[in-house]
């Protein structure tokens, strides 16, 4: 007999259970709430950018969600209602659990509410003074809400400016409003300001600001000099903002810790300085002057927070630590407003663990019938001349046996393998420096295979490589390797796996010895990462 496909019996059961809806179960003094309908209308004849995207923003406000529908059928408010009964039985009970949704009623919804939601939205948006209003359309049961919004013309900006006193700071955000997305004729929009205060705060970060907040900013809009929706935009600090905030600060001294434990109650050895940076250790866990080129910033340079950031990227990216800590800490919390303050940097390195040690046992079964152990054993040592230098070895053991029977009854294969990498973070004999925004590394690799099949032959394989990888950005990754060598040979062949060659030229070509020198390169532009 032909079986039922499982789909059409869930579908009839869907159906089936169905069939007596959901009206019996509504109680008499509540109605059921079907969604909410936005039209937007424009008070005059002007176009407006982006109108549909503001539609979007909009109808995300129309709160809360009716219950969900499936072929027309609130399936799920059905098996919500069924489980509510005296003896709502086990299947009841089993879909309301995993499909059921509790009834949203009119009596639930405030649309007084979301009509201010949707005014405050268009009054970010620069249409001020629109009108929205809204009715129900109800019948016995059930009732949806109607919004209708009447959207005012927009206004847009004339002027742009700074309102200036006698702070310095003033004439460096001055500086930073030729990058502003703020332009004449664009709509009033509050997202873009709130933008633009963000942007000018990490303009001043990159400037010494180390104490600045965006919060210290504030717009003013003008309406008043014209009669046709147009405003100026004022920008100025708030009164009472503190004084630490609107100077610049220099870094005074940098101290390195590359083998930092946190609780660690060791008393500390004496400093080492390299290039104004002290380099505290009590043994030799990090070469200092192989540490010192990944960190971007100087002694006396003014305090730039995206400097910090590259350089907290940097450290990490060596792979010899497992947390990179930088903190600032204010010298002189009284510095007055028309001065320079100074900052003590501290960078907190907890490394990774040196050494580690995997091994694997694996049991191996082939369609071909070949079946047996295996074993890979893999080292790695992650700061082996103490300047983050990264050794791995692996190596592999295997063996298989041909275990059904015919005249291949008996036959053996013995492969095996070590590949040995060593990774410098830097780019011989380039100085990492010159790079900004990630490590550099070098990969030098050596390998080689060797595979014995019994009564056929043996191949050995060997290859080694020089290269450097490097990230240009959080998009691009380039792979170049200057130095890249393959050897084949083949030996040890018998008569019989010889015939089997004669027999089939293009067998023949595949095992012919081989030597392959190059340079290869790899290019790799990839937008599917954090763009935070």
């Amino acid at each position: 007999m032909n079986r039922i496909p499982f789909f059409l019996v869930c579908l009839g059961l869907l159906l089936s259970t169905y069939s007596c809806g959901v009206e019996k179960f509504i109680p008499e003094d509540e109605v059921l709430y079907t969604g909410a309908q936005l039209e937007t209308t424009l008070s005059a004849e002007e176009e407006v950018t982006d109108l549909n995207t503001l539609k979007a923003e909009l109808n995300t406000l129309l709160q809360p969600q009716p219950n969900s529908t499936f072929l027309g059928m609130r399936l799920g408010l059905y098996y919500h209602y069924k489980a509510q009964k005296e003896k709502p039985g086990f299947l009841n009970k089993w879909l309301n659990k995993k499909f059921g949704e509790e009834p949203v009623y009119l009596s639930q919804t405030d649309p007084q509410r979301i009509e201010n939601l949707i005014l405050n939205r268009l009054d970010n948006h620069g249409f001020f003074y629109s009108n929205v209003q809204s009715e129900i359309d109800s019948t016995d049961n059930y009732a949806k809400i109607k919004y209708m919004a009447t959207l005012s013309k927009p206004y847009t900006l004339n002027m742009y400016q700074i309102i200036k006193d006698s702070l310095p700071i003033y004439d460096v955000i001055d500086e930073t409003l030729a990058e502003s997305p703020l332009n004449q004729g664009d709509r009033f929009d509050l997202t873009l300001m709130k933008y633009e205060r963000e942007r000018i705060d990490n303009e001043l970060k990159q400037k010494g600001y180390y104490n600045f907040n965006p919060d210290f900013l504030i717009f003013e809009a003008d309406t008043n000099q014209y009669d046709n929706r147009k405003f100026d935009l004022f920008l100025r600090l708030k009164k009472q903002v503190p004084q630490k905030s609107v100077i610049p600060y220099t870094i005074d001294s940098i101290t390195v810790y590359p083998k930092y434990t946190l609780g660690d109650t060791t008393a500390l050895s004496e400093a080492k300085k390299v290039n104004g940076i002290e380099f505290v250790q009590n043994d030799m866990f990090f070469k200092p002057p192989k540490l010192e080129p990944y960190i971007l910033f100087t002694k006396g340079q003014k305090y730039d927070a995206q400097t910090a950031k590259l350089t907290s990227n940097r450290l990490s990216a060596i792979g010899s630590y497992k947390f990179v800590n930088i903190q600032f800490t204010e010298t002189d919390t009284t510095a007055a407003a028309d001065c320079t303050g100074s900052l003590y940097a501290e960078l907190f390195l907890s490394p990774l663990t040196k050494r580690s040690l995997r091994a694997e046992l694996q049991a191996v079964t082939k369609s071909n019938g070949f079946a047996g152990p295996g074993l890979s054993l893999a080292y790695s040592n992650r700061n082996l001349f103490r300047g983050g230098e990264t050794l791995s070895i692996l190596g592999y053991f295997s063996y298989a046996s041909q275990l059904s029977g015919g005249s291949n009854q008996n036959l053996q294969s013995i492969g095996a393998g070590l590949k040995t990498d060593l990774t410098l973070p830097r780019l011989i004999p380039f100085s990492p420096s010159s790079f900004k925004y990630a490590v550099p590394k070098t990969k030098i690799s050596l390998g080689v295979d060797f595979l014995n099949r019994s009564k056929l032959y043996t191949l050995t394989s060997f290859n080694t490589s020089f290269g450097y990888t490097w990230n240009a950005n959080k998009f691009v990754f380039h792979e170049l390797n200057p130095i890249s060598i393959n050897y084949v040979n083949l030996t040890n062949t018998t008569e019989e796996f010889e015939a089997i060659l004669d027999k089939n030229p293009y067998l023949r070509q595949s095992f012919e010895q081989e030597f392959i020198a190059g340079l290869n390169y790899t290019f790799t532009y990839n937008e599917l990462v954090d763009k935070d």
